[in-house]
């Protein structure tokens, strides 16, 4: 009888399944891109944050909490990344694609994950 309750539900995907289907694996690894990209750059600005090296640091810790199981609010990288914003503040055209790409996948992840 308790096994009922902890069964799948056919049409309900494994946790695996759902983060493949959102891209998840793949936001990890071009969050990982990002961290290495704000490396090269020292200094500048933007409106959350202080420097590129203030940025990469507090993205080496998000990537962390994201791995490690200890955060899935993604709100911040969604502010972070979205066009004209931080990233393309300390950053510039050199990472534009993979910033509008990392958005795009943050913005999918908080839309189909908003309340749950």
């Amino acid at each position: 009888m308790i096994n009922r309750f902890f069964k799948k539900k056919p049409n309900e995907l494994s946790k695996v399944e759902y983060w493949k289907k959102w891209e998840f694996f793949e936001l990890v690894d071009d969050l990982h891109k990002a961290e290495k990209i704000l490396e090269e750059f020292k200094g500048g600005y933007s409106n959350n944050l202080d420097s590129a090296q203030d940025f990469h640091s507090h993205l080496v810790d998000y990537i962390d909490d994201i791995e490690y199981g200890n955060r899935t609010d993604l709100s911040e990288l969604w502010i972070w990344f979205a066009p004209t914003c931080d990233w393309d503040d300390l950053v510039g055209m050199e990472g534009m694609e993979l910033g509008n790409r990392i958005f795009e996948r943050v913005y999918n992840w908080k839309k189909h994950n908003s309340g749950k």
